[in-house]
This record gives structure tokens, sequence and C-alpha cells, in this order.
């Protein structure tokens, strides 16, 4: 008798746990990207953006991403391979930098975290943030290192009602970045 009254109630569990997962894992494949300088890990689906589409996007701004990959929802993973100069000891004082700055730029920003991390070995300063952009609210992650002497910037970003889909994958895409060089 116990074990039909435990039946639906296992059932009940297995359903909402099911439901307690909305979104598909994210399957995530390595690339090689900036003349193979740099190997990470992108979401599968994600497309090298036209260099037309850029120019589009990019029209009135002052820079643009050296490459941009993207996917049909509105998510993105810029990188942006800088003149600046950059090597190891210069990550920590780039993230206080970057954070003033962002913090000044968008004051109505939620920052949720900030710093510097060791990633595959190397110093990596990084921003996470919910910031206004073109009247909607939009999830970035920001993250920073050197890459051959020079200052290389990733940003991932999408819309603010996917951030429960694309936040730790944009973490996973963080902690796989390598330097080939």
């Amino acid at each position: 008798m116990k074990n039909v009254l435990l039946a639906p109630v296992f059932c009940l569990v297995a359903v909402l746990l099911m439901a307690a997962r909305p979104f598909a894992e994210v399957e995530l494949v390595k690339k090689r990207v900036l003349s193979e300088r740099v190997e990470i890990l992108i979401p599968k689906g994600f497309e090298v953006m036209s260099e037309q589409q850029m120019d589009f996007l990019y029209a009135k701004a002052q820079s643009r991403p050296s490459v941009i990959y993207t996917n049909a929802s509105h998510a993105s993973l810029s990188f942006t391979y800088t003149d600046n100069t950059a090597d190891q000891d210069m990550v920590p004082m780039y993230a206080q930098n970057f954070l003033k700055t962002y913090k000044k730029q968008y004051p109505d920003a939620q920052f949720f975290a900030d710093g510097v991390k060791e990633v595959n070995g190397r110093q990596v300063g990084f921003i996470e943030m919910m910031k206004p952009e073109l009247g909607h609210q939009v999830y970035t992650l920001i993250f920073f290192t050197d890459v051959e002497n020079r200052l290389l910037m990733c940003t991932f970003t999408c819309p603010d009602r996917q951030k429960p889909e694309w936040e730790t994958v944009a973490k996973q895409v963080m902690g796989s970045f390598r330097t080939n060089s």
C-alpha cells in the first residue's frame, strides 16, 4: 500500500525537477581565434558575424571588435584585440581602471562581480554586470588579458531575459581561455 501511495509522489518530484531546468545544456566547441593566438570554448551554433553586419552595427563607433561570434537569439561573444600595451603585471591595473570607467559610463548598471582571477595559468580581469543598452537591459561579462604584449578584451552579452540561460555559459567561456603564444 505504501508503494502505491509513493509512486505519484515520485512522479510529481520528477516533473518538478524537470520543470526546474528550463533551459537545455549549451554545448561548447573549441575554437582558435585571432589568427590562432587564442583558444577558447564557444557555444555551438555561434557563427562569425559578417563584415557587412559589423560595419552596420559599428558605423558610428570609434572602434569595433576584431571578431564577433553570435547566434540567432541575440547572444554574442566579441574579441577586441587592442593596440594598448599589456602584460600580466598590468592586468590588475586594467581591472581597476575599467571598473571605474564602466561605473562612470553606466551609472544605472547593476554590477555583480569584478576582479582578477587566474585562468589556465594567466591573470584575467573581469567585470560582470547588467547595463542599459538601446532601451533594454543587457547581461554583460567582460574579460581581458594580455596576448603578445597587447590587451585583448572579450565581451559576452545577451538580453537580460536570457541571463539564466547564458550566465553560466559565459563564465565557462571565460574559464576556457588559453593563449597559444
